[in-house]
């Protein structure tokens, strides 16, 4: 038996078109109602940015134009009336003269298969993310054991030479004792000091497993107000953030992380930095579009805490930027390299993640993206 060619088109699962030239719509198949809603009369006579919007179609348009000379195979992303994705072939049609007079297009929906992979891209991202994270930690912190040895035997032979120094022979030039006294001095405060970097070191990269529960973010704010006044001045320090908002988070770290966060935002260059520290509930889409994103990549889809420090600082360069989160990567002097990266491990531990903004002239803000404990 022949089918009529019409009724294999309107039972057929995809989505079938035809443009003129110009780029207004001459048909479209049962398939296309079906799947974007749209009634007919809204394409017919019409141009995709009558139907989508001026963004949607010039990303059509462009493959609609290249099946004028070749046939064209692509993945087509839409983000209007809905989120999905199409493997497309486009092609010219021609008529009984030769001529092009028109482009056809045979869409198939693979949004469940693109979906299904790009959770595996995230999931995989992520997973290399906290390897990365993990072995840097365990590195970071096999180096801070060792110097911590190290520097054991450094101090306590600077405390010997600072008690043979106290019995210097009456004979000697009478300024000898005093000199070395002072230099002793010195090298005995710079091991301090060093000795606080070593235990800030095996602090960060130290990391206990333990249960991710719903934490007020308020809660975590009282907590740690007393300790961010002391390295940024109150009237300095604004605060915006939604008081109901809840995290799903393992307890006992988020404190440290968030002084770090706001002890790099004060130490700019300019002592009248203003920090402020912003919260709010935000959704992470599973997005096709193509235009940029303020979600960071490799973030599973799903309701979010977006904690936020923010300077007004002079920013970072590009190639600062890039380095920022990298442990012991700094440009403060006396600093530890620790503060972002130990943040990062955090999030990562956590389901979330960390994202930096930041151009020079522009400040610079840090942030959190954590899961939130309850959505409704």
């Amino acid at each position: 038996m022949q089918l009529p060619a019409g009724a294999i088109i309107d039972a057929a699962p995809a989505s079938i078109y035809v443009k003129d030239l110009e780029g207004r719509y001459l048909y479209v198949s049962p398939g296309v109602v079906a799947q974007t809603g749209i009634p007919p009369e809204q394409y017919l006579g019409h141009t995709d940015v009558d139907v989508f919007g001026p963004e949607q179609a010039a990303r059509l348009r462009k493959n609609d134009q290249r099946a004028l000379t070749e046939q064209v195979d692509e993945v087509e992303f839409f983000d209007k009336p809905v989120d999905v994705v199409y493997r497309s072939r486009k092609f010219a049609l021609r008529g009984a003269d030769g001529q092009i007079y028109a482009t056809c297009g045979i869409s198939l929906d693979v949004t469940a298969g693109y979906r299904a992979e790009q959770a595996q891209r995230v999931a995989e991202r992520r997973l290399a993310q906290l390897q990365i994270v993990d072995s840097l930690g365990r590195f970071a912190g096999g180096m801070a054991h060792d110097l911590k040895n190290a520097l054991t035997a450094v101090r306590s032979l600077i405390e010997l030479a600072i008690e043979d120094a106290v019995q210097v022979p009456s004979d000697a030039p009478p300024d000898l004792r005093g000199r070395l006294l002072e230099v002793l001095g010195e090298a005995q405060q710079a091991t301090l000091r060093s000795a606080d970097q070593i235990a800030t070191m095996l602090t960060a990269t130290q990391y206990r497993r333990s249960e991710r529960t719903a934490t007020p973010l308020a809660a975590i704010l009282d907590r740690v107000r007393p300790l961010l006044v002391t390295v940024q001045p109150a009237h300095r320090l604004v605060e915006d953030v939604h008081p109901d908002l809840r995290m799903l988070i393992a307890e006992g770290e988020i404190e440290q992380v968030l002084l770090n966060l706001v002890t790099n935002a004060a130490e700019t260059t300019h002592d009248d930095v203003r920090v402020t520290i912003r919260a709010r509930a935000v959704v992470a889409e599973n997005t096709f579009s193509d235009v940029s994103s303020a979600q960071p990549p490799a973030l599973e889809p799903g309701h979010y805490v977006c904690l936020d420090v923010i300077d007004d600082g002079p920013g970072m360069p590009p190639e600062v930027l890039e380095r920022a989160a990298h442990p012991l990567f700094t440009t403060k002097r006396g600093g530890s390299g620790l503060g972002l990266w130990s943040a990062q491990a955090f999030a990562l531990r956590n389901h979330g993640q960390l994202a930096i903004r930041s151009e020079p002239g522009t400040g610079t803000t840090v942030s959190l993206w954590l899961p939130a404990a309850d959505t409704g």
